[in-house]
């Protein structure tokens, strides 16, 4: 899977996903249709919710502080847009520097600036609206506007939008996400009477497979399975960086401007600075977190993942799933004595 920049990121995708659903739900209701004339109960599929998870780079943050920019006629206001604002990063982008980076230790916020995720629809449609930019920052829009075209109601799309810079353990340390998450199910099966169809688009896939994971911790093992199939019809995963995404290397080692005024200096500083990062790096499918060969040097410690990797892993050439190759050349001056 190749992580496409979400400017340049068509809503094909996601409209056909959503004809997928509605074929799947029409499909599923003529089926039910069928069971139900042989005394079964028939199943209303206008009951259905969509759950929007979005991926990488695609929730506009507002600013949540007061940044003075000194050589600007702008500064950053509580609120005021920060991902993304291109006037304010062409004529600041030291300040909206501060406002987008995050300590990359422990991922708190620059000392003079902080970043919040935005929330409702309005945070995912479009990351800079305008009439020059908002058609190239467009993300779920024309998405939604399917959506209307289908006759879906206004309360049947619920977006979860989130801080894409951070980590799984941070936003639900920091934000209580997850737990929204769960919450924003059940709410929607109180709302609508029915299951939710969930629509996942890039990271947003690792994003629902760790709240799947968290979900087992959070409530009984027996109930689990039961929470499942009450609140999820459906699962859609758009384009899915379920083994990693190449391009992440090449952002992590050069830096990926993805078409943004800013060198690749400075996006690779931003890129390495969020811990989600790590979410997109590619990994073989011969190397598992937490292997049971671990417990017995770590048993009785402090919980530290570690990587272990099957004997497949060494003796294939290629490491696991194909990936794209990044070549690193290195300039060395070689002394005359060590020759």
């Amino acid at each position: 899977h190749l992580e496409m920049p979400p400017w340049r990121f068509r809503s094909g995708d996601l409209a056909c996903a959503m004809v997928i659903a509605v074929a799947t739900a029409t499909a599923a209701s003529v089926v039910v249709a069928a069971g139900a004339a042989d005394g079964e109960a028939e199943f209303d599929y206008r009951k259905l919710s969509g759950i929007i998870i979005p991926g990488f780079a695609s929730t506009q943050l507002r600013a949540w502080s007061v940044l003075d920019c000194p050589y600007s006629p702008f500064d950053f206001n509580p609120l005021d847009s920060v991902w993304l604002d291109s006037t304010k990063l062409f004529s600041a982008v030291n300040c909206w520097l501060k406002c987008m980076l995050l300590d990359p230790y422990n991922q708190t916020d620059h000392p003079e600036c902080k970043s919040r995720p935005d929330s409702g629809l309005s945070a995912i449609t479009e990351l800079d609206p305008g009439y020059i930019t908002g058609p190239l920052s467009s993300i779920w829009k024309e998405w939604v506007k399917w959506c209307v075209d289908f006759g879906i109601e206004a309360n049947a799309i619920i977006a979860v939008p989130y801080d894409w810079r951070l980590p799984p353990s941070m936003l639900e340390e920091r934000d209580l996400y997850f737990h929204k998450l769960k919450l924003t199910f059940e709410i929607a099966l109180k709302l609508r009477g029915g299951p939710s169809l969930v629509f996942a688009h890039s990271m947003g896939n690792n994003v629902f497979r760790y709240f799947l994971e968290w979900l087992k911790l959070e409530i009984a093992p027996k109930h689990y399975i039961q929470w499942l199939d009450k609140h999820i019809h459906a699962y859609f995963a758009v384009g899915a960086p379920l083994l990693g995404s190449t391009e992440s290397v090449r952002a992590t080692l050069s830096g990926t401007t993805s078409g943004l005024p800013i060198t690749e200096g400075t996006a690779r500083l931003m890129f390495n600075s969020f811990a989600a990062s790590l979410w997109l790096l590619p990994f073989s499918k011969y190397c598992k977190a937490d292997n049971v060969y671990w417990k017995h040097f770590f048993e009785g410690k402090a919980h530290i993942n570690r990587q272990q990797c099957d004997e497949m892993e060494y003796s294939s050439d290629n490491s696991g799933w194909p990936t794209t190759l990044v070549s690193i050349e290195v300039r060395m001056l070689i002394h005359p004595l060590w020759t």
